[in-house]
């Protein structure tokens, strides 16, 4: 893949992990991380050796939104283009072909939270914190991503206001999935990616998109939709090998359904 200074990148067991490593604007977005997610991004969608995309910062920070910079010293026509580029990255995330995982620690301020809401699942550090800022510079954050996971009064809430949350306050409404101790997000976030990357590259893309579309239809609809998927499957050759498998282990009492079963 083609060198980003502004990116480490790396493949592991299916996992493509993306780290954002620009400190000396806190990850904050600019014309670099901008343009260099884009083209990372498009790349590992074509590769089979990447199943599920990891989005992380480091420990101490996310990503800390817009580069506010670019804005106040870019004329319209600069802005203009600025957006549209941004544009460009937001629609890169929110459609992406493959499940997407975003690991956020320390601050993920207006565009930050904005990056880990078009991820399909958000784990956070306990030192996280989320907020749509956009409000307080006069800007708009991204209502659709909020709204989706946490209902109309919340997502109100943060996008009038723009007063940040906590990781505790995020996992209770539902802006993350998971919150982990300090110095164990790395770990904890990859196991998970590796965990979705198991089902590999065609069945990947293939549950991305009814993940994408079911979810915006009506229940008739979708019923017919996602059992098309399944006609779909069941032709396939990695549905015949799974099965294969999947029965041999029933007879050996190792039943792959239940091998990740959390016992309380």
């Amino acid at each position: 893949m083609t060198d980003f200074p502004h990116l480490l990148l790396s493949v592991e067991d299916g996992v493509g992990i993306l780290q954002l490593h620009h400190p000396e604007k806190r990850n904050a977005l600019g014309w670099e991380l901008h343009e260099e997610i884009i083209a990372a991004l498009a790349a590992w969608a074509e590769d089979d050796a990447v199943s599920c995309v990891l989005v992380i910062g480091n420990e101490e920070y996310f990503c800390a939104g817009w580069r506010l910079d670019v804005l106040n010293e870019s004329d319209a026509d600069a802005r203009r283009r600025f957006t549209d580029l941004a544009l460009k990255l937001m629609k890169a995330f929110y459609d992406y072909p493959k499940p997407m995982v975003a690991a956020v620690a320390g601050v993920a301020p207006g565009y930050g939270m904005d990056v880990s809401n078009m991820c399909d699942i958000t784990l956070a550090s306990e030192n996280a914190h989320f907020g749509s800022t956009q409000v307080k510079y006069a800007m708009n954050g991204f209502y659709h991503g909020m709204v989706q996971r946490l209902g109309t009064q919340r997502a109100r809430r943060l996008f009038f206001t723009g007063d940040p949350i906590d990781a505790k306050e995020a996992l209770r409404v539902g802006l993350v999935d998971d919150v982990v101790p300090v110095g164990s997000l790395r770990a904890t976030a990859l196991k998970l990616a590796k965990q979705i990357a198991e089902m590999g590259p065609e069945l990947a893309v293939v549950l991305k998109g009814v993940a994408l579309r079911s979810g915006n239809m009506d229940h008739l609809s979708a019923l017919a939709f996602e059992l098309s998927v399944t006609q779909d499957l069941l032709q396939r050759g990695i549905f015949k090998e799974r099965i294969r498998v999947g029965n041999e282990r029933l007879k050996a009492k190792e039943s792959k359904a239940v091998e990740r079963l959390t016992k309380s």
